[in-house]
């Protein structure tokens, strides 16, 4: 599924290319891959999003595999 946000550092397009998740001390938290037309390659936080952004990333399942990689 394409999902299309705006670059962090210029908000030109950027396409979510990943999405993971990594272990901390309070369970799993939501990762995202960006890269931008303009080049720019972001890994962060799901959180970080904007609200308006965070909207268009569907929740992931099992069978997806996000619960899966904790």
């Amino acid at each position: 599924m394409l999902i299309i946000l705006s670059c962090p550092d210029c908000d030109v397009p950027a396409e979510v290319t990943d999405r993971f998740s990594l272990a901390s001390t309070h369970g799993p938290v939501e990762h995202v891959e960006l890269r931008c037309s303009a080049g720019h390659h972001f890994r962060m936080p799901a959180e970080k999003l904007a609200a308006e952004e965070q909207e268009q990333l569907t929740p992931r399942t099992l069978a997806e595999g996000f619960l899966a990689e904790s």
